[in-house]
């Protein structure tokens, strides 16, 4: 891997390290202990529905759902830790090739960034964090940002342009993140009236919403193998 490479990762991980600490030391804030271990275990097990896109070399699943409703509703350190731990099971979970520890540090580093940039975009916009006027920048952002972080590892050591990887996430993954702001702000919409346990629902259809794009992506005709817009395998 040249240099260039390593010190990007480097730099993008120490960053995430950094952030997560801060938070936990200086902002540390645990509300309903209840609602984030549930949040946090629901997210852990989406997961582990990995879809894993054609002509990209990478995966990515329902959890992004769970990560919003956490930007909604949670603390900044409850969307970190719960960001960080259902990354690490993204990329343990019957990776295609045996994991490397930076790897998960740059991986579950890119999304807590992306995850802290989105939390602090959903409480910018002058409405509730979880309504859609809210969530739906939130979910762009933080797109944007960890496809971005991660298109540019893969544009360091392959022979495409950072506009051609991210591209190539845009294409595939976008929707899929706007469909989970979608959800995301339907279940805390509910959750207000109902109770924060009426998330627990959420994963069965979130197991539908995987199957069906499994089932779409699988149709889809696979060419040269690329890139990736959430989590490198």
């Amino acid at each position: 891997m040249p240099l260039k490479t390593r010190l990007y990762i480097g730099i993008a991980a120490a960053l995430g390290a950094v952030l997560l600490a801060s938070c936990l030391t200086w902002n540390r804030q645990f509300d309903e202990m209840a609602r984030f271990l549930a949040y946090t275990s629901l997210a852990c097990i989406a997961s582990t529905m990995k879809v894993r896109l054609p002509r990209l070399q990478g995966t990515i699943s329902v959890n992004s759902v769970f990560i919003l409703m956490a930007v909604a509703q949670l603390s900044l350190s409850e969307t970190l830790l719960l960001s960080f731990a259902a990354t690490v099971v993204q990329c343990l979970w019957r990776p295609k090739t045996r994991p490397k520890l930076i790897r998960v540090l740059f991986n579950s580093s890119a999304v807590g960034i992306s995850a802290a940039l989105a939390y602090w975009t959903a409480r910018a916009v002058p409405v509730e964090p979880q309504s859609l006027m809210a969530l739906i920048p939130a979910a762009t952002v933080f797109f944007v940002v960890d496809s971005g972080l991660v298109s540019g590892v893969l544009a360091m050591i392959s022979n495409k342009t950072f506009l051609e990887v991210w591209r190539q996430c845009h294409l595939w993954a976008f929707p899929f993140y706007l469909a989970g702001a979608v959800v995301a702000g339907g279940i805390c919409t509910a959750s207000d009236t109902s109770g924060w346990r009426v998330s627990l629902l959420v994963l069965p259809l979130m197991y539908l919403i995987y199957s069906h794009y499994q089932i779409y992506v699988s149709s889809q005709t696979s060419s040269t193998p690329g890139l990736t817009p959430g989590v490198a395998e």
